[in-house]
């Protein structure tokens, strides 16, 4: 266990957050409330007690669990809301500590959120997390996205997200497989730039249509991108590639 207490915790996360947050319109209601908050620090506790036993975060300190963690996991959330985005089952592509798949559930918890990741101590961390918040909308997976994407999980979620994982052209062919026809896949990006229009080229062959992008800050300044596509059509079954080519001669 942490030294951060639950009332110390609540302090923290409440005087954060507002409504004036980006997407924060659609779910503040839900993410301060008693159930939500709780299980919020529970997460926090659990990331900053394994975090100590092996390479998690260097973001230890709990302003900035709340701040670079939690908020920026939770902001996404609430854009999909205000975009019109339902979905009743999610994947996390390369959710590493958790990010943003632990907040998400914690505020949505009629969804039901699988967590995947090629290190299996994270994913060990995931389940532990899940179990020690109370968070039976959870599930993880350890294995690599272009090899699971050829089994049982592809084309099978609602929403597809990944979190600051690779450059969109790669990412983009790792994630679409997994998206069912009418789903949507959404990048949480810090910036794009020259990824955008390769990774538009690339959504196109994968049955991706880029439908928004939006771009906000978090608390204290630091810039974030949504990238958010629909699926229009099944990806062909050539793809993903090995990741191997995938990163040597990205699509688009």
């Amino acid at each position: 266990m942490s030294q951060l207490t639950l009332q110390e915790f609540s302090t923290l996360f409440r005087d954060a957050v507002s409504p004036d947050l980006p997407g924060f319109d659609a779910i503040y209601p839900v993410v301060t409330g008693e159930s939500c908050v709780n299980a919020l620090y529970a997460v926090t506790d659990k990331l900053i007690d394994n975090a100590k036993k092996f390479n998690l975060t260097s973001i230890l300190e709990p302003t900035e669990i709340i701040r670079k963690h939690l908020i920026d996991s939770l902001i996404p959330l609430g854009l999909l809301q205000n975009a019109g985005i339902s979905f009743s089952t999610a994947l996390d592509v390369g959710t590493g500590a958790g990010f943003p798949l632990l907040p998400m559930a914690c505020a949505a918890n009629g969804v039901s959120f699988t967590g995947m990741d090629a290190t299996a101590k994270k994913i060990s961390h995931i389940r532990e997390t899940a179990e020690f918040a109370a968070l039976a909308n959870v599930s993880a997976v350890s294995g690599r996205a272009e090899e699971l994407a050829r089994g049982e999980m592809r084309q099978s979620f609602d929403l597809v997200c990944a979190r600051a994982v690779a450059a969109l052209p790669v990412l983009i062919e790792l994630c679409a497989p997994f998206v069912r026809v009418g789903g949507h896949f959404c990048a949480l990006k810090s910036h794009i730039e020259e990824e955008l229009e390769p990774a538009d080229r690339a959504g196109k062959l994968l049955g991706l249509t880029n439908i928004a992008v939006i771009d906000y800050e978090i608390p204290g300044g630091d810039t974030r991108c949504l990238v958010l596509y629909r699926k229009t059509a099944p990806t062909p079954a050539k793809y993903p590639r090995r990741y191997a080519e995938i990163t040597k001669r990205a699509l688009g």
